[in-house]
């Protein structure tokens, strides 16, 4: 004898009749639930994610901006040392050039015998 649709004892506490199709009707009514809740949930995941996906990005873009400025201005600060050395360089180059002409006008009209 089926247990389908049977109820035990009678009184307080005892079990409700409950059909075949009722049964089905509740387990999918559950299910729809279910489903309901886990595709809530899936929701909220994927909106939890992808904020922390911009937000990582946005972290991400700072930190190389940070970087960059950062070699740019150690760059910039070792082509201003050459720069300096370079001009330091053509100045001396400049008064070498100088004191040879001076040299040279001192030296003229004068006869030098060795």
């Amino acid at each position: 004898m089926p247990l389908i649709g049977k109820s035990f004892g009678g009184g307080y506490g005892s079990t409700k009749k409950v059909s075949g199709y009722q049964q089905i009707q509740q387990w999918k009514a559950k299910q729809k639930a279910h489903s309901q809740k886990f595709l809530n949930q899936q929701a909220v995941a994927s909106n939890v994610f992808s904020v922390g996906v911009s937000e990582t990005q946005t972290a991400t873009e700072m930190l190389f901006n940070n970087v960059a400025a950062r070699v740019k201005k150690a760059a910039q600060a070792k082509i201003a040392e050459q720069n300096e050395g370079i001009d330091k360089a053509i100045e001396t180059l400049d008064l070498a050039k100088s004191d040879s002409k001076t040299d040279e006008k001192k030296t003229e009209g004068v006869d030098v015998t060795v």
